[in-house]
């Protein structure tokens, strides 16, 4: 177990963690969620030993192996290439060997005694060697390597040659193949594209130890975790549920909360009045001494700062525009003309589609973003704009295109000179800016408005066709449903590249993936993409065809077999009622029992973390039946 007992940490003048306790048990996989800046690296810091408490306690099992995976690269040995770089996860798989071997160059001068002590401890230290995992590491990181995106081909090269992104995916590697008893990691889906989150999550769900996880990937939070660590205000909430649990029991402990701080506010002045009203008259000089006292006893009730209003994303009409918003005929892109990031690609994007560019990074998703946009004329072939199409076009660096010594308001005065004052303001009051806000410098604000701010910039002048490069970057899970919900509103045409699988499932209408056998385009979301991939896989599937566009569909069963195929989808959908239900009653037992291990100092813990241990297990099983289920109601 790891136990915080009245922490608390300040940096400077601002207090991040205030008196917090809290618990985490062994075999948890917990959620560390929060508005960014409020502390949660801070936790994740005092448990890795980087920086110390001010005040109170935090206690570690001893001899508990760490994973630590920071947000910013720390890489330990770069002269290392690739594979060796990721392979030296665990330091303790070089000194074995070396005892081992300087045993048995020594074993020869001991006496018979000390020779059967010597081989005992070298028996020992094997064991330990492959209980590590020392036979496995490599084949181990080769297959993280790829599953994060890497080609085989890369596995000699120096470590030091990969851009700060990939650097950062083999520090992921490296940190998982450890197979540590504890597992911190701190918004891994940073760097990672969609295949490599795919990835990540499955491998993810087969960890047994105990796992830490900061992340504004609603995805990953609501797959992975079962108990939930809100870090806000100083204070450190926990909620013993995984992510939707935690959202349903925020909102009404926030509603509790705000009614106990509206009584308690009420109560005060109520008490204050009476005070100020008989306090110089001697003949009350006992009752006024007994509420003064009454106030200086009572707890004062803290209400949480507001969440960020996001909601005020407003996406105005768009102008009128022809079907077409673009069209790429036999284009092609190549920087260095010898390697082509696409080429002979025919594609085309009709009015009011909303489309999502996938693949791992370097396979061409901003390449092929740009040239629809203008951003970049092709190589070969040619690309169309369609009739009064108005393109609006978001970089993945669109925070450093507003200089930061400028305004809100003049940021966006300055792409309409035309606009009046009042149009500039009323656009902006739609995107959350109001009153004094608009003379903020954009230099200071947060990820959140400058999100808000480049959406204000690019519809002072309004698009019907946007196009958005990892919109999602320093977006909190507020922003980033509040950016979904307007998307979706929009009545224009979107196409985006993004990391944020949830973001793209509910979003994105159609998919178009790039990988090395080309561009693909599913004529479906984001489910529908990974169900025709997985079919290719399998090979029930013919891949696309070099750098073409695939569109596969399959003919709807008739008479007999139609009505076959849906009995047997009634059935299979009342067998997935069942066991969502047993997995809700599983869900239930787990927080009850986590809340009684957290109220009771007395309680039977062996008994609790077994039956917890196998909750975990039982509804893995189920978890693996609902996805079997699901899949062959898909096959129908």
């Amino acid at each position: 177990m790891i136990d915080f007992i009245q922490v608390s940490k300040h940096f400077g003048p601002q207090d991040v963690l205030k008196a917090v306790t809290f618990r985490i048990n062994a075999g948890e996989r917990i959620g560390v969620v929060g508005p960014n800046g409020a502390g949660k690296s801070t936790i994740f810091g005092l448990i890795g030993g980087d920086i110390e408490a001010d005040k109170g306690d935090v206690t570690l099992p001893k001899n508990a192996r760490l994973g630590y995976l920071h947000q910013q690269l720390n890489p330990h040995a770069v002269e290392h290439n690739l594979l060796e770089y990721t392979e030296d996860s665990i330091p303790e798989l070089k000194t074995i060997p070396a005892r081992i071997h300087e045993l048995e160059s020594k074993i020869e001068t001991f006496s018979a005694t000390e020779k059967e002590r010597v081989l005992k401890q070298i028996g020992t230290l094997q064991h330990k060697f492959e209980h590590l995992g020392g036979y496995e590491m490599q084949a181990r990181a080769e297959a993280a390597l790829c599953g994060l995106g890497f080609h085989v081909a890369e596995f000699k090269k120096p470590f030091a040659s990969f851009s700060g992104g990939w650097q950062m995916r083999a520090e992921l590697a490296r940190t998982l193949i450890a197979n540590p008893d504890l597992l911190m990691l701190d918004e891994p889906s940073n760097y990672l594209d969609l295949p490599a989150v795919e990835w990540l999550q499955k491998y993810l769900r087969n960890f047994e130890g105990t796992m830490l996880l900061i992340s504004h990937d609603r995805y990953l939070l609501r797959s992975l975790t079962t108990v939930i660590l809100e870090i806000a205000d100083g204070n450190a909430t926990r909620y013993s549920g995984g992510y939707e649990y935690y959202l349903k029991e925020r909102e009404e402990r926030l509603r509790h909360l705000l009614a106990a701080k509206k009584n308690q506010d009420r109560e005060r002045e109520q008490i204050e009045q009476f005070i100020r009203r008989f306090r110089a008259k001697s003949t009350k000089a006992a009752q006024v001494q007994s509420r003064v006292k009454k106030l200086e006893k009572m707890d004062f009730i803290e209400a949480p700062a507001a969440v960020a209003n996001l909601s005020k994303i407003r996406i105005g009409e768009p102008p009128h525009c022809g079907h077409e918003m673009v069209r790429l005929e036999q284009a092609g892109v190549t920087y260095d003309q010898e390697r082509w990031i696409f080429k002979g690609l025919d594609l085309n994007i009709n009015r009011g589609e909303k489309v999502a560019l996938v693949g791992y990074n370097g396979m061409g998703k901003t390449t092929l973003l740009r040239t629809l946009a203008g951003a970049l004329l092709p190589s070969d072939g040619k690309r169309v704009l369609g009739h009064k199409v108005v393109v609006g076009y978001q970089s993945q660096d669109f925070a450093e295109t507003m200089p930061p010594e400028k305004s809100v308001f003049h940021i966006v005065k300055d792409q309409s000179p035309s606009a009046s004052e009042g149009e500039v303001r009323k656009l902006l009051g739609g995107f959350g800016f109001s009153g004094d806000t608009i003379e903020k410098k954009s230099g200071v604000l947060s990820g959140g408005e400058k999100i808000r701010l480049a959406f204000a910039r690019l519809f002072i002048n309004p698009p019907n066709f946007l196009l958005l490069d990892e919109p999602t970057t320093n977006l909190d899970v507020n922003g980033r449903e509040a950016l979904e919900t307007a998307l979706k509103n929009y009545k224009g045409a979107v196409c985006v590249v993004s990391h944020d699988v949830t973001f793209v499932r509910n979003m994105a209408e159609h998919i178009i993936a790039i990988d090395d056998s080309g561009v693909t385009r599913f004529p479906g979301g984001y489910d529908y993409y990974l169900e025709k991939i997985e079919q290719r896989a399998a090979g029930n599937t013919p891949g696309p065809a070099s750098s073409g566009i695939a569109e596969t569909s399959s003919p709807a069963p008739k008479g007999k077999d139609a009505r076959k195929a849906r009995a047997q989808q009634r059935e299979a959908e009342k067998a997935l009622q069942k066991i969502e239900k047993k997995v809700d009653q599983l869900t239930e037992e787990q927080a009850a029992l986590s809340e009684e291990m957290m109220a009771r100092r007395d309680a039977d813990f062996a008994t609790i973390n077994a039956r917890l241990t196998q909750i975990q297990s039982e509804i893995k099983q189920l978890e693996a039946q609902w996805e079997e289920t699901a899949e062959a109601i898909s096959a129908n």
